[in-house]
């Protein structure tokens, strides 16, 4: 299709240049040129406005065997912030347009806390970061539930029932004086595989976030898969186990009442005859070897089995797991689930699929953070990264 729209088109172009500093900086203007097949006046004028909106700045010289060295160009020190809103706590990071973290901070709270308590810990976090750096290219805030991006409330958050109804992004403004970035949390997490991680390499792939609940985010050449309903990957919620049990949705037997933080801290707690809330406090001498790694084998054959319906409706050629219950059992759990998946879906689909594991870290606000990133370097509907 070709374009007739000059703004446009000049947009998607300084997009290109500015993604070709960031894969590649530092990095001289005839290398951009090459880069991008763009004619030398064109990346000069956008050279000159990145150094003129101080987005860019000269970073030492290159030597040029056949005349004057090379003035090499980089991103200037300016920052973006990403906060992670989760039942039990609230996460933030400080990134640099490479998306190196400059800083992080943590607020744990009680499970199912109330609105009070997560307006607060979102707040104390956008301050810290801000007092290392002000992240002036804006705040992505990644959250579990059914969040419309329209009107910026949050529908329903079966894992955090104080957000319910509640219009976010009139909440949080209210103390956020950057540009403000809302996305849900497993979608999220795929932007940041995609800019950051596992992704890099795909144009198609899918996330799976197995922590307090199941989610699943979808990315399809290379942008975010929502759906007609922009609900798209509620995967917790496949059910696999009719009449099993009883989910906080109000359905039987999804597959998140198997697989999910909650389901391994109870099968945990069973077997080790310990009480803990969360699998980061979970005493792991408190359990046999053998109890361990049979709650790990059921919860990963069910990831499996949910996810089989994935496999055979997409056909993704990626699955990268991340969260709580991944961190705790880490790639010996890819087993299990791949047992599930071939089980329970169509040979030919199964075999195509590989399964990895998150090596991010903080690859949840992480995500966050990746959204103000993404109104700075992607043009919706024509150009991503």
């Amino acid at each position: 299709m070709k374009l007739r729209n000059h703004s446009l088109i000049k947009r998607i172009n300084r997009s290109r240049v500015m993604n070709v500093i960031r894969v590649n900086s530092p990095i001289a203007r005839s290398e951009i040129a090459a880069e991008t097949q763009l004619d030398r006046k064109s990346i000069t004028n956008f050279i000159t406005e990145l150094l003129d909106e101080k987005l860019v700045i000269e970073s030492g010289r290159k030597e040029n065997i056949s005349g004057r060295p090379y003035s090499l160009l980089k991103f200037a020190d300016n920052f973006v912030a990403g906060i992670y809103i989760a039942p039990h706590l609230c996460r933030g990071v400080l990134i640099d347009f490479y998306g190196n973290i400059i800083a992080s901070h943590e607020i744990e709270y009680p499970l199912y806390a109330d609105l009070t308590t997560i307006c607060r810990a979102v707040e104390n976090i956008y301050h810290e970061l801000g007092s290392v750096h002000v992240p002036e290219f804006g705040v992505g805030i990644s959250m579990p539930g059914s969040l419309n991006l329209q009107t910026g409330t949050m529908e329903e958050a079966v894992n955090i029932p104080s957000l319910s109804g509640v219009n976010v992004r009139k909440t949080f403004s209210a103390f956020i004086d950057k540009p403000l970035f809302l996305e849900e949390e497993s979608r999220s997490i795929a932007l940041a595989e995609k800019w950051f991680g596992k992704g890099r390499n795909h144009d198609d792939f899918v996330v799976v976030e197995v922590s307090a609940g199941v989610g699943m985010g979808i990315v399809a050449g290379r942008r975010l898969f929502k759906g007609a309903g922009q609900y798209a990957g509620e995967v917790g919620h496949v059910v696999i186990e009719p009449d099993g049990r009883r989910c906080r949705c109000g359905n039987k037997g999804c597959l998140e009442t198997y697989a999910s933080e909650p389901a391994v801290v109870k099968a945990l707690s069973e077997y080790g005859k310990c009480g803990f809330e969360r699998l980061r406090y979970f005493p792991k001498n408190s359990i046999s070897r053998k109890d361990y790694e049979r709650v790990m084998n059921e919860v990963g054959y069910r990831l499996g089995q949910g996810l089989a319906a994935v496999v055979n409706i997409l056909c993704p050629r990626t699955i990268i797991f991340s969260g709580a219950v991944i961190d705790l059992f880490g790639t010996a759990i890819l087993a299990p689930v791949r047992e599930g998946i071939n089980r329970n879906s169509v040979k030919s689909n199964a075999g195509q699929t590989e399964l990895f594991v998150s090596e991010l870290e903080h690859v949840d606000a992480l995500g966050a953070a990746t959204l103000p990133l993404a109104n700075i370097f992607e043009v919706p509907g024509y150009f991503y990264i």
